[in-house]
């Protein structure tokens, strides 16, 4: 199954023209060239993800925070700037989606994350799984065993709560690309 996707000058509009996008696509752009703590991260996976949830069609507030998703754990915003900026949905939304960097070990940092973002309701989930299909879709080469696993079992625990989406069924497409040999 696939998403029609228009092309990205046609989807850019898309963007801007949703209640709230231009906006946020301002405060992605100067948080990031600002605000940046984590080297080598742009707006560019942010805006896939959230051209992925347009194309999605889904609702606006949902392509808002998936411009957003990964600014608390990318630049120096707080969630009480984002709530001020944007709302308390989109604010509580985008720190379900943003994973716990205090807990040292990938694998139970990912569980919790997992869950954090299942309880926090199917908007969540959806953006999780629009933000794997963006990573994925960037990629030439096989990621690592820990993250397609990582990946994989978000796609089964969103689909087991919340059923299959176009979404869902698209990134198991592309794990199903790099299914096959480890590397890890």
């Amino acid at each position: 199954m696939r998403i029609a996707r228009p092309n990205r000058a046609g989807m850019d509009e898309k963007l801007t023209g949703t209640p709230g996008g231009e906006e946020a696509l301002k405060f992605l752009a100067d948080t990031y060239r600002t605000r940046l703590v984590r080297a080598g991260r742009t707006t560019e996976h942010p805006i896939a993800v959230a051209r992925l949830l347009a194309a999605d069609e889904q609702q606006p507030q949902l392509v808002i925070i998936g411009l957003l998703h990964d600014v608390l754990e990318d630049t120096g915003v707080t969630s009480d700037e984002l709530r001020k900026a944007f709302g308390g949905e989109v604010a509580r939304l985008v720190v379900a989606l943003t994973q716990d960097d205090s807990i040292s070990d990938y694998t139970k940092r990912k569980a919790e994350l997992r869950g954090r973002i299942l309880d926090a309701g199917p908007e969540a989930s959806t953006v999780s799984l629009a933000d794997k299909l963006a990573k994925l879709e960037g990629v030439d080469s096989r990621p690592r065993a820990r993250k397609l696993d990582h990946y994989e079992k978000t796609l089964d625990e969103v689909e087991r709560r919340y059923g299959p989406s176009r979404l869902s069924l698209l990134l198991r497409g592309q794990l199903d690309r790099w299914s096959g040999g480890r590397s890890d």
